[in-house]
């Protein structure tokens, strides 16, 4: 019986660490300038982008989102600063947060 309680414990203890490991770390990037289609938006850094970061919008609040919709690269360009967790690698992030640069 001890034993079998044991290896409940043990096993809550590792399967705790395991979802520890695998929360998104927070990630701020920016400012650059953003680009939206249908389906994502890419944040460029610099004059020629080498670096860009796909932005995934939808946990930002409706403004924002209503806003990002406009920034086709065809307009005025809409550069931004993003907050939020990086979502498997480093260059995608889901976005909690955009400081807009007007």
């Amino acid at each position: 019986m001890r034993l079998s309680a044991l290896w409940l414990a043990l096993s809550l203890v590792a399967v705790g660490q395991s979802a520890r490991a695998e929360r998104a770390a927070p990630a701020s990037v920016g400012p650059g300038r953003i680009v939206c289609n249908a389906s994502f938006c890419e944040l460029g850094i610099g004059p020629k982008p080498a670096r860009r970061f796909r932005v995934i919008a939808s946990g930002l609040p409706e403004d924002d989102t209503k806003r990002l919709r406009k920034c086709t690269g065809v307009a005025p360009p809409c550069v931004v600063t993003v907050d939020g967790l990086e979502q498997g690698d480093k260059t995608r992030i889901m976005a909690t947060h955009i400081a807009w640069q007007d």
